[in-house]
This record gives structure tokens, sequence and C-alpha cells, in this order.
């Protein structure tokens, strides 16, 4: 129950210094570019497609009938099915709207790394101003770094959620046809797998922040902890070969990109086992820093 009140204080902290509303507003705007520019380059993309395919486009002007037409053609799902690779995944993608797959491509691609930015310096900065010094009067170590975990979680979650609301507005004033309300509950699901994502990366961020008392040293971290997050797996998978390659393949699961791919899928196990994997790689990497944070002076 501490670790839940200090939770609920750390979001009230959040709101009270405009925090969350930066972290909010964040994710808006990476939605609304996002999801603008993948339109506004989906319709060039239309323009020559209709003129190679011809297919008549729709007379307002709007993107979207001939990607929708596109997708469903069999040359194009041969194509899409080669790129994917596995077909457990390309069996659940086919069908679905593009624009649909253009948001989950855009949001899984920009949690890590809004993920690493609001979260690398929030132990630092409290150690350095001493208001760690002061919350570790009421609650353990522990559950000061789990209140940490959970009150930025439950931002990021709010701030994924609201993204995925002005994603689909995007998509309604700028994309043309009937299936346009059922974009809005696939948008909110992949915005939720997207969050699964984020709590591996939030882990990372907060666990370099148990570091450091300078919020500039743990961003600098976190963000180079960042870029080995995604160079080291491909490294792994490029050259672990043999009986001992097969070995070094197994770090690869320290790593979010282990479970990822899943969350493509519509399966609820595949998705399930990849949301807890990825908790435990977020915990397992905060755990880190909290055994250092353990032993360390704090005033």
């Amino acid at each position: 129950m501490r670790t839940i009140r200090a939770a609920l204080f750390e979001l009230a902290g959040a709101i009270r210094t405009k925090r969350a509303l930066v972290l909010i507003l964040l994710y808006l705007a990476a939605s609304l570019l996002g999801m603008n520019g993948a339109i506004s380059a989906l319709g060039k993309m239309e323009d020559q497609l209709a003129e190679v395919l011809q297919i008549e486009r729709g007379s307002n002007g709007k993107s979207g009938v001939v990607s929708a037409a596109l997708w469903k053609s069999k040359p194009f799902q041969r194509l899409v099915r080669g790129a994917v690779g596995d077909s457990l995944v390309y069996d659940d993608l086919v069908g679905k709207h593009p624009a649909e797959l253009l948001y989950a491509w855009i949001v899984f691609l920009s949690v890590p790394l809004l993920s690493v930015l609001v979260s690398s310096r929030r132990v630092a900065e409290d150690i350095r101003s001493g208001s760690a010094k002061y919350a570790l009067l009421r609650v353990t170590r522990l559950e000061f770094t789990l209140s940490k975990y959970l009150g930025q979680a439950i931002l990021m979650l709010v701030g994924l959620l609201i993204g995925a609301v002005g994603a689909w507005c995007v998509a309604a004033f700028r994309l043309s046809g009937a299936d346009l309300p059922a974009l809005f509950p696939a948008m909110v699901a992949w915005s939720v797998k997207a969050w699964f994502i984020s709590l591996a990366w939030l882990g990372l961020a907060l666990g370099v922040s148990h570091f450091f008392k300078s919020g500039a040293k743990a961003d600098a971290v976190a963000i180079l902890m960042m870029i080995a997050w995604f160079a080291v797996p491909a490294v792994l998978r490029a050259y672990a070969t043999g009986p001992v390659g097969g070995k070094l393949r197994i770090l690869v699961m320290l790593f979010p990109s282990a479970a990822t791919d899943s969350l493509w899928r519509s399966s609820f196990l595949p998705v399930a086992d990849a949301a807890a994997w990825l908790l435990m790689i977020g915990l397992l990497w905060l755990s880190l820093g909290h055994m250092f944070f353990a032993r360390r002076d704090v005033r």
C-alpha cells in the first residue's frame, strides 16, 4: 500500500509541476506529427499506385482508398509476406487497414526514445534536490524505486492513449473510407501494446537514473544505453553462429526486441507472453539500479 501511495504522490507531483503535461504533449505531438507525415507519404504513393494499377482515386482528394485496395491485392500480399518473414505475424496483419499499421509502426518506433527521455533523470533529480531523502523517511528504498516506476508507467499509459485519440483524429480528417470508426479501438489497442514496450525501456531509464545525482549525466548514459539496446541484439543475431554463438543468442532475451515482434500478433497468448516478458525485462534492469541505490548515501 505504501508503494501505491508513493506512486500517487509521484503522479500528484508530476501534475503540480506540469511534468505530466509535458509528457502527454510529447506523446501527443509524436502521434500527430508521425501520423500526419505517414499519411502524406501514403498520399504520394497512392498517386503512383493509382497510375500503375489503373485504380481510380476518390473525388474528395483524401488518402486511403487506393492503399486499402492495394493491401487486399494478392501480389502485394505476397510481397508483404516476404518482408515480414514470420508467417504467423503476417496472418494476423493481413487485411488490416494501412493506417492502423502505420500508427502501430510509428508508436512502436517512438516509444523507446520518449520513454528514456522523460524518465532518465527522475531519480537523479530527486537525489540532487534532496527530496529523495525526505521521501525515504516514509517508505523503504525498494518502495521508493517501485513507486517511481509505477508512477511513470501510469503517466506514459495516459500519454499513449491520448496520442491514439490524436492520431485517429488525424486519420479521420485526412483519410476516406467507411471503416474509419473501426480504426479507433485498433489504435487504442496498439497504444496499449506499445505501453508494454515502454515498461522495458522505463526500467532501463530509471535503473540508470539510480546511479547519478546529475540529471544531465543520467540522460547521457541512458541514451547511450538505449543505442546499445538496439545494437547489441542485432549484432548477436548476425554474428552469433555455431554452438558458442547459439548460447550467446540467449542474451538477446534480455533486450526488448526479443519480445516486440510478438506484439504484432492478434492472438491473446503471444501478446500476453510478450507483455509479461517486457515487464520482467524492465524490472530486471530497474533492480540493477536499485541494488546500487540501496547502498548509496542520498544525503
